[in-house]
């Protein structure tokens, strides 16, 4: 019986301490210089879909549906103080997730780019479609067509990577 207890316990602290290896890193902001994926809301952009999902609804985001046919989560939720969907996308084969589009309701454009300078620093890119910015991590773009609300683009880069991978 003892036997089996122990065997038990090293089984469940084992699978304890390899789902915490692998769930998606919140980010402090004292953390950055060591972040390998670029950040959503201080949470790193990786791992598979189901516990980047995990991660987000901890983090208060609601999911609201699966889009199998597109590879695709929706999710409401707060992003830079302003209520939003975000949509999370990932790849076929390793559902690994690659890009996260924010569509915020409502918001003040000059605000909304402010509240990104503060996360990401200057827009590498400015132009009449939007913002960019380019991170050694991915890329963070935010589309402005006139008469729409907003959409906000984060790539994470290895993600995208994989994605291309089993894209071509």
């Amino acid at each position: 019986m003892k036997t089996l207890f122990l065997f038990l316990t090293l089984l469940l602290s084992a699978t304890t301490s390899r789902a915490q290896a692998d769930a998606p890193a919140v980010v402090s902001a004292a953390d950055t210089a060591a972040v390998t994926h670029v950040l959503f809301e201080g949470i790193e952009v990786k791992g598979d879909i189901y516990e980047f999902s995990g991660v987000l609804q901890k983090h208060g985001f609601k999911l609201e549906k699966r889009l199998g046919n597109e590879l695709s989560y929706i999710f409401k939720g707060t992003v830079c103080g302003h209520s939003s969907y975000v949509q999370v996308s990932y790849t076929k084969r390793t559902r690994t997730v690659w890009r996260v589009i924010v569509e915020p309701k409502h918001v003040s454009l000059n605000d909304y780019v402010d509240s990104l300078q503060v996360r990401y620093g200057e827009a590498t890119d400015e132009t009449e479609r939007g913002y960019q910015w380019m991170l050694p991590t991915g890329a963070v773009m935010l589309f402005t067509p006139s008469g729409y609300d907003p959409k906000l683009v984060i790539m994470d880069g290895i993600g995208a990577e994989a994605y291309k991978d089993e894209n071509n």
